[in-house]
């Protein structure tokens, strides 16, 4: 159960992109406990930088923060959502795709444990951000439910008419409602 909260979650950020013009799609994938949300949006900064601290380790490690530098730093509570999710996972991938860059960032068990950046020419409407993970075991549960996640993710559909969801491989359409308000 609670990876879907998780993946909800996730998709509500692509959603928020989607709202500011700059995402058309966004693709879920689920696997037992393991997941990915992507979208075509504009992607992270990979340049920015909280308190001299990369922004995406910073966002990712926040716990860590600032009990893991010397530096007195101030109390910051952004990323605390994404730190948290971080947390709860024994594997994470953060992928930021840029017109001229990608970062991935690797954690395991909550810690950076890989960071690349390279310099790519990345074609027309593949940029944007792709997060996948695993939940760790002890919290595993049985998988996502497959079936309310899709319903959740078709209910999104009828108020943005231009959104593309793409869940386990398939397009999603808007289910139709008959006058008695059942499905067709």
């Amino acid at each position: 159960m609670l990876n879907i909260h998780i993946i909800r979650a996730l998709v509500l950020y692509s959603l928020t992109e989607h709202q500011l013009g700059h995402a058309t799609t966004i693709r879920v994938t689920t696997n037992g406990n393991s997941f990915s949300v992507g979208d075509d949006g504009r992607g992270h900064s990979i340049a920015r930088t909280v308190a001299s601290a990369p922004y995406l380790k910073f966002i990712y490690n926040h716990f860590d923060y600032p009990f893991g530098s010397n530096e007195a730093a101030p109390v910051q509570l952004q990323g605390i959502g994404m730190s948290l999710i971080n947390s709860l996972y024994s594997e994470l991938t953060v992928e930021v795709r840029k017109p001229d860059a990608m970062l991935r960032l690797a954690f395991r068990d909550g810690q950076l444990c890989g960071h690349e950046v390279r310099d790519v020419v990345t074609p027309a409407g593949e940029t944007g951000n792709t997060i996948r993970g695993t939940i760790r075991p002890e919290l595993g549960g049985d998988g996502v439910d497959n079936t309310s996640l899709a319903l959740w993710l078709r209910q999104l559909l009828p108020a943005h008419p231009l959104l593309r969801i793409v869940f386990n491989g398939e397009m999603l359409q808007t289910e139709l409602l008959s006058a008695k308000g059942e499905t067709q």
